[in-house]
């Protein structure tokens, strides 16, 4: 049953620890990319597990235990394949042009059955649909992409793209089949109050028509009814339409099957 947090934090590393609470760490190698602050990679460490950490500014990573690397996730992650149990993929893919370059890489390294967590600001919530429709915004409060705030620089005038590739989690979902994983779970994350209020008006109609078009669908191309059913119910789940946060948990297919039906869990 889906699942969402009506008060407590809204810090998605706080977030993600939460999701990570049932998940076996102890001996697993887990690759935490990009590691910023290094909070979770700490945490990581705490729980027994085997960390490597990457980051575009490894300058601004503080641990006691463990350093961290420079890595750059528009390119060919530095590691073999079929090295880490686990990797994390924490607000990153909203910076990145070549999203299906990075999910594939992510794939790459990942053991047979490996599992990645990936965490963006959710664009799927109906503030930010609304604010798309109105302005073509992430939220309602700031201005479209633009080349004065889209667009951030560090050392050298290196130039480290905004939230221009913010992504949604049907395109996520799409994506991230075509590098190979399926979908486990959606996370609960801290609920978005504008959503909710949004939602007391729009979700009737977003119910109504994601329904009858997937009954149009659906009797259109039969074959692909189950299919159909699953990107419906993931496109009402209540974390999707309500949540702050996306935190999905993906599975690496085995490498003898493509494009496997995704098997949606919502908690």
């Amino acid at each position: 049953m889906a699942k969402i947090y009506l008060t407590g934090t809204r810090e998605i590393k706080n977030l993600l620890i939460r999701a990570l609470e049932k998940t076996e760490l102890k001996g697993k190698r887990v690759l935490d990319f990009p590691a910023g602050s290094g909070f979770s990679a700490n945490y990581l460490l705490e729980q027994g597990a085997q960390v490597t950490a990457w980051d575009a500014f490894p300058e601004f990573f503080k641990s006691e235990k463990l350093s961290c690397s420079y890595a750059d996730l528009a390119k060919e992650f530095p590691s073999g394949v079929e090295q880490f149990d686990i990797c994390l993929f924490q607000e990153g893919i909203e910076h990145l042009s070549d999203q299906l370059l990075a999910l594939k890489e992510f794939n790459r390294v990942l053991k047979n059955d490996g599992t990645l967590f990936v965490t963006t600001p959710n664009y799927s919530n109906i503030r930010s649909r609304l604010a798309y429709l109105f302005f073509e915004s992430e939220t309602p409060k700031i201005m479209p992409p633009n080349e004065l705030d889209s667009l951030w620089y560090g050392a050298d005038d290196k130039v480290y793209y905004g939230h221009i590739f913010s992504i949604g989690i049907m395109k996520l979902r799409m994506l991230a089949s075509l590098a190979g994983f399926e979908v486990a779970k959606v996370h609960p994350s801290r609920v978005n109050n504008s959503s909710v209020i949004w939602g007391l008006f729009a979700f009737p109609f977003i119910l109504l028509k994601s329904f009858t078009n997937y009954l149009k669908n659906s009797q259109k191309r039969k074959e692909n009814k189950e299919l159909y059913w699953k990107l419906f119910c993931l496109n009402m789940n209540p974390t999707v339409l309500f949540g702050g946060h996306l935190i999905v948990e993906l599975k690496k297919k085995s490498t003898d099957v493509k494009f496997r039906e995704s098997k949606i869990e919502a908690t």
